[in-house]
């Protein structure tokens, strides 16, 4: 038996924010980056295919190390 929950991704609040799919789902890259930068998305709610636990999971690993990433190599703001 395979349960399946739903298929329409709860990202209304994000319409105007970050490029989304004709469905409804974040855009990002093979790294997690969407259309903003700095700002990374993972899981059921983007393009990624084969919307399961495990891949989701695999893809916030992947998105958190990009943040990282993003993060160490961004200059730090100057306090006035």
């Amino acid at each position: 038996m395979f349960v399946q929950i739903g298929l329409v991704p709860n990202t209304d609040w994000l319409k105007g924010v970050v490029e989304l799919s004709p469905r409804g789902e974040v855009e990002v890259d093979a790294r997690g980056q969407t259309s903003v930068p700095g700002v990374f998305a993972t899981g059921d709610c983007t393009v990624v295919p084969y919307k399961q636990i495990v891949i989701a999971v695999g893809e916030g690993a992947k998105a958190s190390l990009s943040a990282f990433d993003h993060l160490i190599r961004s200059p730090l703001p100057v306090a006035a």
